[in-house]
């Protein structure tokens, strides 16, 4: 379905950091044409595999074997699309998202072969404005010591970090998505079809009002390519290097709008007077205890479906403007995000027989 194509730049070897993850996977099969070889580090990489990458087992946090992996391979680019999902640890997120992402950057700033560095930061990582439309001058990172979650606070740290560390030896920077979704998906798309098996996919909950982002998962990796192709460039006008990018389908939306539009693509679509409206202070209480009793039960090695964290996101939302991403990396978003979404419900329905 891949339609967006860069300017035919080599971008040289290449090394996916992530590359066996959702998007990560996808960079790399879309990166195939514009790089001579392309190389994945990842902890255990026996899943979302490709016959024309060469694949690593490797921590990023620990600085032997990442120098060693670059001075093997003589990367160009690298693209960190790692971080673990946002229910781990407090733990495993600091030891990736912060002690891997800073060894990353010392070993590619010590590197004589890695030019470009390409950061995937995240919606989570942006201090919510309810009604606001962000640009990337008025959005606000959190820090460590906003009172928030420990993902949208590790991933918020290491955005700022890619970008301090630009410099005229390597540059960086952030592609910041919002919700990812696509084919053979199993966390957006696949979490909502799941709610068709259980019958719940008429539940809304709180008002409905606020609006998001959702960003189709090609679009996603073509801005990351776009902007490893512009770091190499390198230039003064429309400055690439240092930047942070928002990108997205250039369609804000509500939530359940946004779910619904994937049932009824999949054959099951919601009547408005079907629509069960659960109070979202109710559905937060609910989500705050069972984290508790799952913790107290089970010492912590359980965690319950429902998230204080994902309920907490939906009362804030999330608004940005691309034009920055566009101007300066042509990026282009879907041209209509309801043919894709249409195609890609219908091809998940049918992955997971729904």
């Amino acid at each position: 379905m891949a339609t967006l194509t860069p300017s035919t730049t080599d971008l040289g070897a290449v090394l996916v950091v992530g590359g066996c993850g959702y998007l990560g996977s996808h960079l790399v099969q879309l990166l195939e044409p514009h790089s001579t070889s392309i190389h994945v580090v990842s902890r255990n990489p026996t899943s979302n595999l490709h016959p024309f990458a060469t694949y690593h087992a490797g921590d990023i946090a620990s600085y032997e074997q990442i120098s060693s992996l670059l001075a093997q391979i003589k990367p160009q680019v690298i693209f960190h699309t790692a971080s673990p999902k946002y229910t781990a640890s407090e733990k495993q997120l600091r030891q990736t998202n912060l002690d891997g992402t800073r060894n990353l950057l010392k070993c590619a700033s010590e590197s004589p072969y890695v030019r470009a560095l390409v950061y995937t930061g995240t919606d989570s990582a942006v201090v919510q404005a309810p009604g606001v439309k962000l640009t990337e001058v008025r959005a606000e990172l959190y820090t460590e010591k906003s009172p928030v979650n420990p993902y949208a606070k590790t991933k918020a740290i290491a955005d700022f970090e890619v970008r301090a560390a630009n410099g005229p030896e390597l540059r960086t920077a952030v592609i910041r998505i919002p919700g990812l979704y696509g084919e053979d998906d199993d966390n957006c798309i696949g979490s909502l079809l799941s709610t068709v098996k259980k019958n719940q996919h008429n539940i809304q909950v709180g008002t409905n009002k606020r609006c998001f982002e959702f960003v189709y998962v090609e679009s996603a990796c073509m801005a990351h390519i776009l902007a490893a192709r512009a770091l190499l460039l390198g230039g003064e006008k429309d400055k690439v290097d240092g930047e942070a990018f928002f990108v997205s389908d250039g369609v804000s939306l509500p939530y359940f709008d946004f779910a619904r539009k994937i049932y009824a693509f999949a054959g099951h679509p919601v009547q408005e007077k079907d629509i069960r409206v659960m109070p979202y202070r109710l559905i937060l209480g609910f989500a705050v205890l069972g984290e508790w009793l799952y913790w107290a039960f089970t010492f912590g090695t359980i965690v319950p479906d429902m998230r204080k964290l994902g309920i907490e996101y939906l009362g804030g939302g999330c608004e940005w403007d691309i034009s920055k991403a566009k101007e300066r990396l042509g990026y282009k978003p879907v041209a209509d995000q309801d043919t894709v979404l249409k195609q890609v419900a219908e091809s998940e329905a049918k992955r997971l027989g729904i």
